[in-house]
């Protein structure tokens, strides 16, 4: 059926609802059951249902839009985790009538929140979903103290005393499961390649590791380099730990994230070093750590996004809900081969 042909009342013959329910479906999906808000929303798909973006706009007085940032790809292989997760935020965006809008991402904080205003304000957005927290995050304690609505995604590092709505994945599950595969491999001079220590992501997948070789109880010393998000740097950081003495050079390096892990992989293929090349971990489950066949730690990112999506609909609904923090499990994806 042609988009431009649908109505609501197309929508409510198809779900066999009324024209009221097929409205709180897109609007307020709250107020329905859920097999009911499922139904009418398949019926939205299939009939190619299109609300007029104009009317709804001055209706509601509201952009019935998500903002998001934008950040420049640093990479090609980790930098496809944020493709994921925009992917996922506009199609949970679509299941609940919502628009998101990508805006650059700015040389400073203070730079940054001055455009959020500007796009809260001037109704361009209704809602903005925070990436990329740090422990020197600003952003959502001036969001919270402006009473803009907002999600993030990524912990509140450093700022537990201010609570505001975030998901994340934990990171440090992730790093377990990946020392635990190692060990089950028979390894037990398992390094770390992580990134300069920033107290935030990659200081928790750095607690995993240390964590998890604690509790099997193997012995030290721990070895363990760092490096920037570039396979370069990378490569570099693993070749220092691969030129160690023999007893003290890793079976296996657990990565904290595919970039390091594709350039630890590189060096690990071209080492001098006698022995067996060790075992590498990524972390992200991106395309180049399956096409390497390396083992990688997967983040539900599209879970990730839809979680945001499900902390700020009823905010924008109108309610006030304590603020809430959703922290999902990661799992290991293995090679096929």
């Amino acid at each position: 059926m042609a988009a431009t042909s649908a109505t609501l009342d197309t929508v409510a013959a198809l779900a066999g609802v009324s024209r009221q329910t097929v409205s709180n479906a897109l609007h307020h999906p709250d107020r329905l059951k859920a097999a009911t808000r499922d139904r009418v929303l398949d019926a939205v798909r299939r009939s190619g249902y299109r609300p007029s973006l104009p009317a709804r706009q001055l209706a509601t007085r509201r952009a019935h839009a998500i903002a998001v940032r934008a950040d420049p790809q640093q990479d090609g292989i980790s930098g496809l985790v944020l493709d994921t997760f925009f992917h996922g935020l506009a199609e949970a965006g679509h299941d609940n009538g919502l628009r998101v809008v990508l805006y650059p991402a700015q040389a400073t904080q203070e730079e940054e929140v001055a455009l959020v205003d500007d796009l809260l304000h001037s109704r361009a957005a209704d809602a903005v979903v925070l990436t990329a927290t740090s422990a020197t995050d600003e952003r959502p304690t001036y969001l919270a103290a402006t009473g803009q609505t907002f999600c993030a995604f990524g912990r509140p590092w450093g700022h537990a005393d201010a609570p505001h709505d975030w998901v994340d994945v934990d990171g440090a599950a992730g790093t377990t499961l990946a020392v635990n595969h190692a060990l089950e491999r028979g390894c037990r001079r398992i390094a770390f390649l992580g990134w300069p220590d920033d107290g935030a992501t990659g200081a928790d997948r750095r607690r995993g590791w240390a964590e998890a070789l604690d509790a099997a109880g193997v012995p030290g010393p721990r070895r363990e380099d760092a490096a920037v998000n570039f396979a370069e740097g990378a490569e570099a950081a693993a070749r220092r730990l691969l030129d160690l003495p023999a007893g003290e050079r890793p079976d296996a390096i657990v990565c904290v994230s595919d970039t390091l892990a594709f350039g630890a992989h590189r060096a690990a293929a071209t080492s001098p070093a006698a022995g067996d090349p060790p075992l590498v971990i990524g972390f992200d489950a991106t395309p180049v750590a399956r096409a390497l066949g390396l083992p990688s730690v997967a983040q539900p990112i599209r879970e990730a996004a839809h979680a945001c999506l499900d902390l700020l609909v009823p905010r924008l609904a109108g309610e006030d809900p304590p603020a809430r923090g959703v922290l999902l499990a990661p799992s290991l994806a293995l090679p096929s081969h």
